[in-house]
This record gives C-alpha cells, structure tokens and sequence, in this order.
C-alpha cells in the first residue's frame, strides 16, 4: 500500500486474476484470501487520484467477489472486522453506483439475466457491513444519503429494464435484486427508528431528514411491478398467495418513517408520487394492490384528508380515481385489511362502493358472531303457520336490558305427532338454511299484519278511492308502520311485536341474510339514526307515497290557480285535510284526528300558511307519528346487532344502500343465476336435465322464480349484487340418480337434488310439485 500506483494497480491485477483462473474454488481458499489480506491492494487503488476507472472498476468487484464468501449471511461470528473497517468499505461504496449500474442503455435479456446478480451481490455486500456493525450492539454509524445513491441507482435501472425484460428471464434473478432492496430497507428502517426511540421524543432534524428521505425510496420500491406474491403451493390455484420469499416490505417501515417525518411535507413523499404509485397499482394482480395497500395506509389516509373539501361535496378529484379503484377492490375481497385506513376515508363514503360497504359491514359482522360463538345458542321451535309463537319470551322481550348476543337456530314443528303421541319436529340440522326460511316468514307475517301498511294502498288520503290494488304482498311495494294511534287500536302488544320486527332485522343484518320487505326510506333512516332536516322531507316522501307526493307539491307549486280553482277545492278533491289536523286512517271511526298544531281543528289551511301546513304535515307522516314505532324497532335491532356496528351502518351507507343490503333485489335474474351456479355429482352445465331445468326457470313468472328461490335457498329475495353474492355457497345443482322422486333442497347449502329424469315434461311436473304442493316443508333443511 505505500508503494508507487503502478504497483498498486499490479497487486489489485495479480489478486484479480488468481480468482478468475481458478485458484480459489473453495470457500476456504476465498477466506484464505480475506484473512491475507489480499484485499488491502483494493483500498489503494480506490482512494488513490492517479488510479484509472479500469483499475477502480477492478477494485469494487474484486472487494464485492470476495465479500461473497465472508457476508454477515454466512459468517455471523464477525471474524473479519478489518475487511469491513468503515474506512475499508465507504470507499468501494461511493465507487459502487458508477461502476456496477455502468450498463448500457440496450440489453438482451441474456444480459440482464447476467447483470442482475451483479446487482444483488452489490446490494448483499452493502447489507453485510450494516449487519456486520449493526449487530455488534449499535455500532453502526450511517448516513442514508452515503447508501441512497446506490439505492435510488438500483432502482432505476431495476425499474427501466424489468418494465422491457424481465418477463424474459428466470423468476428468480428477476426478484433477487428486489429481495435485497427489501431487506436493505429494513435494516435502515429499523436503524433510523432505533436512533429516534434513543433520542427520547426529540427528534433531531437530521434524522427526520433522513426518515423523510428513506420513507420516500420506500414508496418508490413498491412502484416496481415485480411480483412480492404468489400461490401458495399446497392450495388450489384460486386460493390466497403468500409472499414470495422477503421481497415484501414490513407495513410498520413507512408508518414508523411516516410518523417520525412530520413537518417535511412534500419533501418526503409529493402527491404526485402517490398518484403515479396508484396508477401502477391499478394494473397489478389483487394480492400485490393489497400487499401495497397496507404498507402505504398512512400515507393515503393524509392522502385522502388533503381533499376533504371536495369529499364532502361527494366529488371524487381526478388524485383519487385510481385509489378508489384499488381501495374497493381490496376490500370488496377482504373487508378485514387495512381497517386503520377504512376508518379513515369512512368519513367520506363516496370513495367506497355500494359492495365495498356491504363487504366491510359483513366483515363487522362476522367478528361479532365470532365474539358471541361461543355462548349456548338459543333455539326456536316454531310451528311453520305460525313462525312468532313463542318467539318473545325465548328471546326475553320482556327484560329491556336483555341482548340476544348468542347464535340463533330454528326448528319447525312438523305439525304432526309421531307413533307415540308427541309432536314431530322437521327433518334436518339448522346450518342456516332453517335461519334464512324463519327470517323470511317472520318478515312476511309483521308486513302482512294491521301494524304495517303500504300507502300507496292504505293512506288515509286514499279513502273512497276506487280501483286501488288490494295485494299487499306485492312485490316490491313499499312498508311502513301504521301511525302510532291505529297501532294502538289494533294491537294491544304493538309495541313489542315491532321490537321483536327490529330483533328479525338485527338477525338478518347480522347473519347477511336479505328480507322480502322494502321498508320506506324515512323509516329506515330513522331507526338507524340518520339525520333528516326539515327541507328533506318532501323529496322523502316520493320514495313512501308516490301519489300524496305530487298532490303536496300540487299544492306547493300553486299550478290549480291556473286552472281557476281553489286551494280549498284542491284540498278537497285530493282528499288531504282543510284544517292543521289530520286523521291517520281510512276509518274515521278508528281514530281521532291528530292536531298539526295547538287548535289546528280549528285554523283553516290557507294560501299564505299553506307551507307551513305542508311541513306539518309531512313531519306527522314521516317523523313525528311513527317515532314510538322507530323507538321499539331499533330497541330491538340493538338487541341483536351493537351499536357500534348500527353507526358504522349509518356512516358508511346512504339509505338506498341500507335498503338494497337488507331487501336485497326482487327481480330474479335467470342469466345471472346461471352464470353462478355450480354442479355436482356428475352434472354440468350442458347435462341434458340441467338445460331443461333452466329452460323451465326461464319460462316461469317473477313469482313463480321467487318460490323457486325460496324452495332452493329459504329467503325470496335475491341478494343484493346478484347472485354471486349469495350466501353461504353459490347455488348449486347436485346430481341424483334416481329418477322416481321430487327434487329435494338442502337450503343451508343453497342446493337442489335434481335427478336425472329422462323428459322435460317429467322434470317441471315434479319441480312444480316440490314448490307448490310441499312448500317449505319439502327436503332436507
């Protein structure tokens, strides 16, 4: 080392070629090399000015070769801290980006293939000094910006050559380099992160700096469309994937950087950066947006915040598109991740969509069956034409701080006796298939009874009028509760049938199970507590009462005095009331009228106070005469599903989605069932009965496919988002043999025996017979 530079040259030369003629084959011989020293020429050249690029070039893969074979990987007793002296390695690091990312701007991909382990052995030697030093009881002593350069240079020219090649070459050398940039980004991670915990809350601004900078090469990384996933070897192709060795990032990294980085800003991680990442997420697999997704969660979250102004307004700028994309993707095919971010952006529901939201509801859901498995479940015998006998006192109504937090199960009285006299109980096991039956008849019998009414139908406003529909279980049609003064005449337990309604909900919400029964949008915001002002109720009223809708805005809008009537003749042909009192049903006999207002049987509706009667009005419909009715209600859904899970309800989703989670879709889509549908038992979707039976699916009426559906599955209702959505399992036709008998159900499994009958006249006689004659009561439940 202290002769001339030729002899420097020389010594480095003469080391260089008895590696490549062969004379170190082994790794002892290679560490006879490190122990001689023959690396110390290295040094020489390195921090000598006269030494050519050539014989620098030399140096740092000679010193990278040899660091091979003594890397903290391999040799964890540190036996060789003169080769890894700080002195030593900091030079053959700054000459590391120029010499090993010297690659020209084309490549074949036989070149890359080669340059690539190139790359990691740099990236390994780097990582073995830290850990060499940084294992010895924080002896390390690093500053990012002395490594970044041959990070930030790996990078680039990782992410230029793998965006043209790296589908060419072998998975392995594509993924190593990131493998080691991961790894790398660790350790300085958890370096930076235990040098801020030691300065005990003050956190000097070079190590902020420091973390903004590592924070943002991390952000960086995850730009690389490498894959980090992929499937798991002992599972079905369809299943999850799993990280691909220890190319994934830690999610703690960013958020630890993140937290410790604040008052930089932009100068960490720019919008711009964050929108690009989001758009290269777009086109990536599921499993690789999630792994992403959870690692930048802080990020997006302040992300998200910064736009607050335009959320609100439920506009979603051009930033977010594509994270909203990916955000919904996520969740819909896995609500339970990233749960810190969804309480973030769930203050701004217009960047979750409709199945996103039903996605992370179920998911709340089910962490709260889970929590409450474990009690004894209670069980319901019920009678099938009498589905709430008993119902109340098994669920201990009558205890008002009482909650059902066990799992519920049915079973159906048979209504026979069996040979000794007592009374038979149906066949069958309740999976769900029993649940999902009882929640829809019960749902049935409480629309069907006095305490509900359809107004289109039913408002008082429609007495004497001729040629209404009398079908009440029409579907589709909009339910509400009658006003509170007939429920009273017509019920003496009203109250607790409608908390026992809430209970039926509170069960379907929680077992994502839907109800033939759309409830009318100011009932449901009601009992799930969402605001509704004064100026809302007009527009409310149209989903409720289509007719007394445009009568009041008739009125409103004056249009009659064009027309040379009155506001007195108007209100007497629309049937509404001339005074501030209203009666609440077609029978005036049944109940008194209801004043508006103090004396309102007495003040006429006029012109000039003809809005404020509107408003009145419209509260005593909508608000006012039904709040009992929403107090038992939602006592009773609070039995059942927490009130934590009912604000999440009301956070994330509008009423309409409320509605289309719980109802669920009316119309049977044939195609859609189709397309979700699975066989068994030998059956396919070109099995001759399995083509008559959908042709005889396709031929039947809306009714006719709904008792089809209910017969198959035990609920009417098609699940929101179609079929696909369908729980447990997707619908599914097993094969029978046998061809003498009726199809059978197994409504926990969503599954039909069909046998194999030999006509299609065959097949829809006895399909027929098992919906209409035997009902619910056929099969295995």
């Amino acid at each position: 080392a202290e002769s001339g530079p030729k002899a420097r040259a020389a010594a480095a030369a003469l080391v260089d070629q008895l590696v490549r003629s062969g004379y170190a084959q082994t790794v002892l011989d290679r560490r006879t090399l490190v122990t001689a020293g023959a690396w110390r020429p290295l040094l020489a050249v390195l921090t000598s000015e006269d030494g050519t690029p050539a014989d620098k070039a030399t140096a740092v893969y000679l010193y990278i070769y040899m660091a091979e074979h003594v890397n903290f990987y391999e040799d964890f007793a540190g036996s060789h801290p003169d080769y890894w002296n700080p002195e030593v390695f900091l030079p053959v690091l700054r000459h590391m980006p120029t010499v090993v990312l010297n690659i020209p701007d084309e490549l074949e991909a036989a070149q890359w293939e080669m340059i690539c382990p190139e790359i990691e052995s740099a990236l390994k030697c780097l990582g073995s000094y830290m850990l060499f030093w940084g294992s010895g009881g924080g002896k390390l002593t690093l500053d990012l910006a002395e490594v970044l350069p041959l990070l930030d240079g790996v990078l680039r020219v990782v992410e230029k050559f793998d965006a043209i090649l790296g589908g060419q070459i072998s998975a392995k050398n594509r993924g190593d380099p990131l493998e080691e940039l991961t790894r790398l980004s660790g350790v300085l991670a958890q370096y930076l992160l235990s040098k801020i915990e030691e300065c005990r809350g003050d956190r000097p601004a070079d190590l902020r700096r420091q973390a903004g900078l590592l924070l943002g090469f991390l952000v960086r990384l995850l730009m690389l469309r490498i894959p980090t996933c992929s499937p798991r070897a002992e599972s079905a192709p369809s299943s999850s994937s799993m990280p691909v060795d220890e190319r994934q990032q830690d999610t703690d990294w960013i958020e630890g950087l993140w937290e410790n980085c604040d008052g930089l800003g932009e100068e960490s991680v720019s919008p711009a950066t964050l929108v690009k990442l989001f758009g290269i997420m777009v086109t990536m697999p599921l499993e690789e947006q999630r792994y992403r997704l959870e690692c930048i969660a802080p990020l997006v979250s302040a992300f998200v915040a910064g736009h607050a102004d335009q959320l609100r307004q439920k506009v979603v700028p051009a930033e977010l598109a594509e994270l909203k994309i990916v955000m919904n993707a996520v969740l819909q095919d896995d609500a339970t991740v990233t749960n810190d971010l969804l309480e973030e952006i769930s203050f701004f529901p217009c960047l979750l969509d409709f199945a996103t939201k039903r996605a992370t509801i179920h998911a709340v859901c089910e962490r709260v069956r889970l929590q409450s498995s474990a009690g004894e479940p209670i069980r319901l015998v019920v009678p099938r034409d009498n589905v709430l006998d008993g119902v109340c006192d098994s669920l201990n109504l009558r205890d008002t701080g009482a909650r059902v937090d066990v799992p519920l199960e049915i079973e159906f009285r048979a209504g026979y006796s069996d040979d000794n006299g007592n009374e038979a109980l149906d066949e069958g096991e309740d999976q769900g298939g029993l649940r999902r039956q009882w929640l829809d008849r019960a749902s049935r019998h409480f629309i069907a009874s006095d305490l509900f009414m359809v107004p289109s139908e039913d408002a008082a406003h429609l007495a004497g009028v001729p040629g209404l529909p009398t079908e009440r279980m029409g579907r589709g049609q909009i339910f509400v509760p009658q006003p509170e003064s007939v429920c009273r005449c017509v019920q003496d337990d009203w109250e607790e049938q409608f908390e026992l309604f809430g209970c039926v909900l509170g069960f379907a919400i929680l077992y994502k199970e839907t109800l033939p029964v759309h409830f009318g949008h100011n009932f449901l915001r009601s009992v799930f507590g969402l605001k509704t002002d004064a100026q809302d109720l007009l527009p409310l009223l149209e989903n409720v009462d289509k007719m007394l809708h445009t009568k009041l805005k008739h009125i409103l809008d004056g249009g009659y005095k064009e027309l040379g009537e009155t506001l007195e003749e108007v209100l007497e042909q629309s049937r509404l009331p001339r005074v501030f009192a209203v009666s609440e049903s077609k029978n005036p006999e049944l109940t008194n009228p209801i004043l508006l207002t103090e004396n309102g049987d007495q003040i006429p509706v006029t012109e000039e106070r003809k809005e404020e009667f509107v408003q009145l009005f419209l509260d005593r419909v909508l608000v006012s005469g039904l709040a009992r009715q929403v107090e038992c209600f939602r006592r009773g859904l609070l039995r059942v599903v927490p009130l934590e899970v009912v604000q999440r309800i009301a956070e994330l989703m509008s009423v309409k989605e409320i509605e289309l989670m719980v109802c669920g879709a009316d119309e049977v889509d044939v195609s859609d069932w189709e397309k979700h549908t699975q066989y068994e038992n030998g059956y396919t979707n070109e099995s001759q009965p399995v083509r008559w039976f959908w042709e005889t699916v396709q031929s039947m009426s809306q009714p006719a496919r709904a008792a089809l559906l209910s017969f198959a599955t035990g609920s009417s209702q098609v699940p929101s988002g179609g079929f696909r959505f369908l729980q447990p399992e997707l619908f599914t036709i097993q094969r029978v043999a046998a061809i003498d008998r009726c199809p059978e159900a197994h409504t926990c499994a969503n599954m039909v025996d069909l046998p194999e009958y030999t006509s299609r006249e065959e097949l829809q006689r006895r399909l027929r017979f098992a919906i209409e004659e035997t009902g619910d009561a056929f099969g295995r439940r």
